[in-house]
């Protein structure tokens, strides 16, 4: 039995090998732990380092235009159309138990008020008060949206299109054409003034009016007991009522406020479709059906990785210096796009089919601001692929802004093509009036009737020849 001397020297002496074991894995993992936070640092710092510079090579202007002086802009009430407007539609009262098929509307093909739905005619005589407030705000100069806010929609009820289209035709048949053409001129003055100053909703608005003005008026020109005089007189306004190129630039500011309000919103519900189907398409194993909030999860690692939404800011703000550019030297010389970005969007759910849209990018020259020259239009519509969401939100109802470059088939046709059609149709009506038949090409209008033919903007359309990004 040892002594108690002897027992201490066995405590105190050597650790056995299991506490010598435990120390050495400790000391190994301690090792693979500092290796490990080592690596991860490292990795952590490279992505920074990417992710900080991924946008290197994308040049942030900053706002292209002075958007204080532009959210500025106001008009007294007593001089603004819109505010008589926005009164007009306030004093609307809604269509009450209108049953489709029991008579036309202004939107069809023929129509007359003695053809009239007649829920609409009594609608139409419960409404003298607004249509009163929509020909003064018509005849009024200018207009602005209230505070200068471009999401204020207030100003303009549809229906009041609708209203003054039932007023024209029941005036025509009782024989006061003049009183009729008031009408068209009142709906032809707010088109303008929609055009001119009018948000995105707005300015759509005013392309479904005008298709409906064509019909009307074209209807109201060959009317036997429309006058010669008051032909020319109703050109004579359509001319005054030529589209500008500096309605274009307040478009373009107009649609950039509206663009990079929308940035800061979550996605709208008519855009979660397409964001879901596209996710799905881009995420898809195999096939395995990703769960929606699968997608929602990618997505959102999607667009911290593309850094959205700083990626689609910049990039619309090089969109708009070349809009803006291109819409100053269009006056002096009609210009083709250098190149077309081509974005897929969803068409059909069921099944899941896709089509293209084009946005294009126009030439810039050396005099052009600095902004619309920090990048060249290839380079921007490379960028502008590459976004998540400028490129949702350019796919849908955002495109009014962009200059208008429609083809010639398109139903949303342009303002440059609906005035060219008004002017020659009326052109047209007054030959066919003065010398028994209808012209036998539309250059015999130049010289009698017109001074020139109207520009439609067939020189800016795409002609197949220019290079695409996608």
């Amino acid at each position: 039995m040892p002594t108690p001397s002897e027992s201490r020297v066995t405590m105190s002496g050597k650790p056995s090998k299991s506490v010598q074991l435990l120390g050495k894995r400790l000391r190994q993992l301690l090792r693979v732990v500092v290796v490990l936070a080592a690596c991860v640092a490292v990795a952590a710092t490279a992505f920074a380092i990417w992710w900080l510079n991924s946008l290197n090579g994308l040049p942030d202007i900053g706002d292209p235009f002075d958007v204080a002086a532009f959210r500025a802009f106001r008009l007294p009430d007593e001089q603004n159309a819109f505010t008589y407007l926005r009164r007009a539609s306030e004093k609307l009262t809604p269509i009450v138990g209108m049953v489709g098929g029991n008579g036309a509307d202004p939107g069809d093909l023929k129509f007359s008020w003695s053809i009239a739905n007649p829920k609409l005619r009594e609608w139409a005589g419960e409404n003298r008060e607004a249509f009163a407030l929509f020909l003064q705000g018509a005849e009024q100069a200018d207009a602005a949206n209230p505070a200068g806010d471009p999401t204020d929609h207030r100003s303009f009820h549809e229906c009041l299109i609708m209203l003054a289209f039932l007023e024209a035709s029941r005036r025509e048949e009782s024989g006061d054409t003049a009183g009729a053409w008031d009408c068209h001129r009142a709906v032809l003055r707010t088109i303008t003034h929609l055009r001119r100053r009018g948000s995105t909703l707005q300015r759509q608005n005013a392309r479904g009016a005008s298709r409906m003005l064509q019909r009307r008026l074209t209807d109201w020109a060959a009317g036997p007991r429309t006058t010669i005089s008051q032909l020319r007189t109703a050109l004579e306004v359509v001319l005054e009522n030529e589209p500008r190129p500096e309605w274009d630039l307040f478009a373009v500011k107009y649609g950039y406020l509206e663009l990079m309000g929308a940035l800061e919103q979550p996605i709208p519900l008519w855009l979660s479709s397409q964001q879901a189907i596209d996710g799905e398409w881009t995420f898809r194993l195999g096939d395995m059906s990703l769960s929606p909030d699968m997608v929602d999860q990618l997505e959102a690692a999607r667009r911290f990785l593309l850094r959205e939404p700083e990626r689609s800011r910049r990039v619309l703000r090089l969109l708009c210096a070349n809009y803006l550019e291109h819409a100053e030297t269009r006056g002096r010389q009609p210009r083709k796009p250098a190149v077309w970005a081509m974005f897929t969007y969803l068409t059909s759910t069921n099944p899941i089919t896709k089509g293209k849209i084009g946005i294009p990018l126009y030439p810039v020259g050396p005099e052009a601001p600095a902004g619309a020259r920090a990048l060249p239009p290839q380079g921007v519509a490379g960028w502008l692929v590459a976004t998540l969401d400028a490129r949702l939100r350019l796919i849908r109802n955002y495109d009014e802004w962009m200059p208008p470059v429609r083809a010639r088939g398109t139903r949303n046709v342009a303002d440059r093509r609906a005035y060219r059609d008004l002017v020659i149709m009326l052109a047209t009506e007054i030959f066919r009036r003065e010398r028994g038949a209808p012209p036998p090409t539309e250059d015999a209008l130049v010289g009698t009737y017109l001074q020139s033919l109207p520009d439609d903007g067939s020189a800016e359309l795409a002609d197949g020849t220019r290079p695409t990004v996608e």
